[in-house]
């Protein structure tokens, strides 16, 4: 009986172990996972920051383009002629 008693006592001692190390490896899995989520969050806020700067660089050639169309389309108004590059600025800004 004293046999199984210490028997039993080493299994439980090894499980204790295991299991304290099953804790750790989970911990750092979770560490891992949250070091994970923090860089994806990041990447987000990076792809979000360069759009951003990408629409107002668009916005501001469509600006520039649309300002210089005004100007071709002044000098139609004025009589003076064309030439097929000026035509296709005033089309592409819908100006004619």
């Amino acid at each position: 009986m004293i046999e199984a008693y210490r028997e039993a006592d080493d299994i439980r001692d090894e499980a204790d172990e295991m299991h304290e190390s099953f804790v750790e490896a989970q911990e750092a899995a979770d560490q891992h996972h949250e070091d994970f989520v923090r860089v994806q969050k990041r990447l987000r806020e990076l792809d979000k920051k360069e759009e951003k700067e990408r629409k107002s660089q668009r916005d501001k050639k469509k600006e520039e383009a649309k300002e210089e169309a005004e100007e071709i389309y002044q000098k139609f108004k004025e009589g003076e002629t064309l030439d097929t590059e000026d035509l296709m600025k005033l089309q592409k800004t819908g100006l004619l």
